[in-house]
């Protein structure tokens, strides 16, 4: 058996696929889910081969970010794919979803520090990390492995996730 790696957003199309493709090389999982109780999302990893030996479910939530510690725990990797999509600001103590996602990846990266086992850290981007604008935004360029949104993007195509990355690092 391979060592344990923890995935965040486990139950979202990317963590989901990383969840599968962990299981079939033999690593131990331990993946986080929002609420635990959303019966399809558990049993899409569950249902996942290998689930029933090496798979751990842990509730986590990004708008509470102290919760992934117990995924985290004992991990040696961990794949940080989970970040805040719907933003509910009279239920929140965040005033948007930039907030959210900076004090939520900076606590989970403070929580792999202290663990003493995690090793490495993966941090997934989204779309909005690539972009296929002309540099002068124009229009499009023909979208491939060198298309990376430009830093200097004028504000109106500035979107909430690109902030995230530029702040929380």
């Amino acid at each position: 058996m391979k060592a344990r790696v923890c995935v965040t957003g486990a139950s979202g199309f990317i963590g989901s696929s990383l969840v599968k493709k962990l299981l079939e090389k033999d690593y131990v999982v331990h993946a986080t889910l929002r609420n635990l109780g959303d019966e399809s999302k558990v049993r899409l990893l569950r249902g996942l081969p290998g689930a029933e030996t090496r798979l751990f479910l842990f509730e986590a939530d990004i708008y509470d970010p102290g919760t992934f510690g117990p995924g985290i725990g004992g991990c040696e990797f961990v794949f940080l794919v989970a970040t805040p999509l719907k933003h509910d600001p009279l239920n929140s103590k965040y005033k948007d979803t930039t907030e959210a996602a900076i004090d939520g990846i900076q606590t989970i990266l403070r929580l792999c520090e202290q663990s003493g086992t995690v090793r490495r850290v993966v941090y997934t981007g989204s779309v909005t990390a690539s972009s296929p604008w002309k540099e002068d935004f124009s229009g499009y360029k023909d979208f491939m492995e060198s298309c990376w949104t430009n830093f200097d993007l004028p504000y109106p195509r500035y979107t909430d996730y690109l902030k995230v990355c530029f702040l929380s690092l």
